[in-house]
């Protein structure tokens, strides 16, 4: 079975480490752009075909414009191939113009140490079988990266039901909507997958600058869904931060990020 976002981010490679790509609408944006986490993954598919080790480890990536739906290309270079973790960047051009640029490490998951320290646990949230289904609460066809995902939360944001909360932090379970599983390509994706929670202070409309990833597991197969923990801490001259925090079922964390994003309509 094809998977939405495996046909999303297929790419054709050429030489030299380059790959044709052809960007979708589908996971377009509010903003009639393609959201910032499909970029990441177009991006983190095509090095992880070229690189030394399996598995990701961290991605940054900066977006210098919007990308348009049609063709374009990924250029990826190895920085550095090492023994534990290797590093390469990635360039996507679309017109002859840069519309981001990543650096991606990668590792080898069964090479990783042991040693743990986790000083606080998972959200408290009920399962995503005793959560709302928030995802009818948005037109299907209205914003089309909601549609890749479906949303279960304990309630319903304020800001849904025309009550903002005024409190930038929110508790959401996401899955894929073809119950795809959970990898790092996926978690990478859907991080920025969630409504920004300036929602809830007025300020729905948000274009990513720059988001860097950090992943932390291996997931284990058969995993669909994942609770995000979204916080904006600051909203500072029209830009604010926002922290997401993934997690299993079981109480794993999956991965981490951090965004620096531009506020449309402010």
């Amino acid at each position: 079975m094809n998977h939405l976002l495996d046909d999303a981010v297929a790419s054709e490679r050429l030489a030299d480490g380059r790959h044709r790509v052809q960007l979708t609408a589908d996971w377009h944006t509010a903003n009639q752009t393609p959201n910032g986490g499909y970029i990441l993954a177009l991006l983190l598919h095509a090095v992880l075909q070229e690189s030394k080790h399996p598995d990701a480890l961290t991605i940054a990536i900066t977006y210098f414009r919007p990308a348009t739906a049609g063709p374009a290309d990924i250029a990826v270079r190895e920085v550095r191939a090492g023994r534990r973790v290797s590093t390469y960047d990635a360039v996507l051009v679309q017109d002859d113009k840069e519309i981001a640029h990543a650096v991606v490490s990668t590792h080898d998951w069964d090479a990783a140490g042991t040693f743990e320290h986790t000083p606080h646990a998972a959200p408290d949230v009920p399962a995503p079988a005793d959560c709302a289904d928030v995802s009818a609460l948005v037109p299907e066809g209205m914003v089309p990266i909601l549609d890749r995902y479906t949303y279960r939360a304990p309630a319903a944001p304020g800001w849904l039901a025309g009550q903002p909360s005024g409190i930038t932090e929110s508790l959401c379970w996401i899955r894929a909507a073809d119950e795809r599983p959970v990898d790092a390509l996926l978690a990478g994706a859907m991080v920025d997958a969630f409504p920004p929670v300036t929602a809830e202070i007025g300020h729905l409309a948000s274009a990513t600058i720059q988001l860097t990833v950090h992943f932390r597991r291996r997931v284990e197969p058969g995993t669909v869904w994942a609770l995000g923990h979204v916080t904006s801490r600051h909203v500072l001259s029209g830009y604010h931060d926002e922290d997401v925090e993934l997690w299993d079922e079981q109480g794993r964390l999956l991965a981490q990020s951090r965004q620096l994003a531009i506020l449309a309509d402010g």
